[in-house]
């Protein structure tokens, strides 16, 4: 009996990612829809980063998601699996998306297999990682209930920090959380911003981008170092600023040279609520 990894396409896995970790094919992943205006898009699949950001720049319509159906769940979910299979369904916060409900609603039609849905409380490779971490755990034979209790760990210790060009996009999406009291704040104040509890909070406020970034890796590694040793897994997030992002990694990697660190852009599902020029570090000190 099988043990499968689904997640969305929030976790910004891409296959080249997978790939470079030792993961190509063990992870199965449901797109969530982008809208610009009447027109969709299945977010990696009929949509690509390029084509996704060359459109945000363009277009006069602020785009939108919409959380994968349980029809597509049901759908993926027969698809791969027999009766008797597990399954092990990694996403975005509840609080962020309905895609979870969508994959709790879908699993209960599954009586002849055991299918057990997750809520990372997280976004982007905070999904990413704890689905790539628990893949790469069954492949070395764990059962699934030790990495089920791996995973909710990983989740408990979870650390996001993130900064953004400008609210706008978090705003209007409805995605602003516990940070909305900052729109429309002082010019030039750049937000250092976390996911806390499932949903976006402030953390401090910083004058300029220069000195918002720095912060960002200040908190991120005074987060990472309360472990001895330093993190097993750690990520970078971008949009468009791949530059800025490679630089973070290198300092990562040099405070904690024993950490994995991945680096990956914003796909069109998160990006469509951060808008360009985000960078974040998210970090598992377990």
């Amino acid at each position: 009996m099988a043990v499968h990894i689904v997640t969305d396409s929030t976790s910004d896995l891409t296959p080249s990612l997978l790939e470079a970790h030792g993961a190509a094919g063990l992870i199965h992943i449901v797109p969530l829809t982008v809208h610009f205006g009447e027109e969709e898009f299945l977010s990696g699949v009929t949509l690509s980063n390029d084509e996704f950001y060359d459109r945000l720049v363009r277009s006069k319509v602020m785009p939108r998601t919409t959380q994968a159906s349980p029809a597509a769940f049901i759908e993926l979910y027969g698809k791969i699996s027999q009766p008797g299979d597990t399954i092990l369904s990694f996403h975005i916060s509840s609080k962020m998306s309905g895609t979870y409900q969508s994959a709790v609603l879908a699993a209960k039609q599954f009586g002849d297999r055991r299918i057990e849905v997750v809520d990372t409380k997280s976004a982007s490779l905070g999904v990413g990682v704890i689905a790539l971490r628990a893949a790469l755990a069954v492949k070395a034979g764990e059962k699934p209930d030790a990495v089920l209790a791996k995973s909710r760990e990983w989740i408990r210790e979870l650390q996001v920090y993130f900064v953004v060009d400008t609210l706008e996009y978090l705003h209007k999406n409805g995605r602003i959380g516990r940070a909305q009291a900052l729109v429309g704040g002082l010019l030039n104040i750049k937000p250092v911003l976390t996911i806390d509890d499932g949903v976006v909070a402030p953390v401090e406020k910083v004058r300029g981008k220069a000195n918002a970034r720095t912060r960002l890796f200040d908190r991120a590694r005074e987060a990472l170092g309360q472990r001895p040793g330093g993190p097993p897994y750690a990520a970078i997030v971008h949009t468009r600023a791949q530059g800025d992002a490679e630089e973070l990694s290198a300092r990562l990697a040099a405070e904690f040279p024993k950490a994995t660190v991945l680096v990956a852009e914003l796909g069109p599902t998160v990006g469509t609520h951060v808008g360009p020029g985000a960078l974040g570090i998210i970090g598992f000190p377990v």
